[in-house]
């Protein structure tokens, strides 16, 4: 469970950037139209663009709390704080909004965050992959334990 929730923040907030880029977009387009930026709001948000991101927003906050949850019961592990951390970037990417610069960079480094998790997973499914065909253990066979 833990591995699903953490991916899904990750994917949401993938769709969160996306959809955020795609509201400047539309913005800028309509403004390069010469629109107001009132006007050009109101237009992009007639698409309903918004409430996707205010939808996103709202799944992005459970899903996150339950992954941050999921993620304190396996505080052994590797990699524990990169996760909690990576949890809490995408949970205060919406509320953190501003339009400029800077938060484009926070977008990027959630991104970049996403894309190291994605990383580790794989990097660590082909470790036991390689662990398995190492020390096969077939099923009438059990390891060998010093036990008294």
């Amino acid at each position: 469970m833990n591995k699903f929730f953490n991916v899904v923040v990750g994917g949401l907030g993938v769709m969160y950037v996306l959809n955020d880029t795609y509201f400047r977009l539309m913005i800028k387009l309509y403004r390069h139209q010469g629109y107001s930026l009132q006007t050009a709001e109101k237009i992009t948000n007639s698409v309903d663009i918004f409430s996707t991101i205010i939808i996103l927003t709202i799944f992005l906050v459970i899903f996150g709390f339950l992954a941050i949850f999921s993620n304190m019961f396996y505080f052994m592990q590797g990699n524990f704080l990169f996760k909690i951390f990576f949890n809490c970037i995408a949970m205060f990417m919406p509320f953190l909004y501003v339009n400029n610069a800077w938060f484009l960079l926070y977008e990027l480094l959630f991104c970049g965050l996403f894309w190291n998790y994605l990383r580790l997973l794989k990097k660590k499914e082909n470790n036991l992959r390689l662990g398995q065909a190492l020390f096969p253990v077939s099923k009438g066979h059990h390891l060998k334990t010093n036990s008294k």
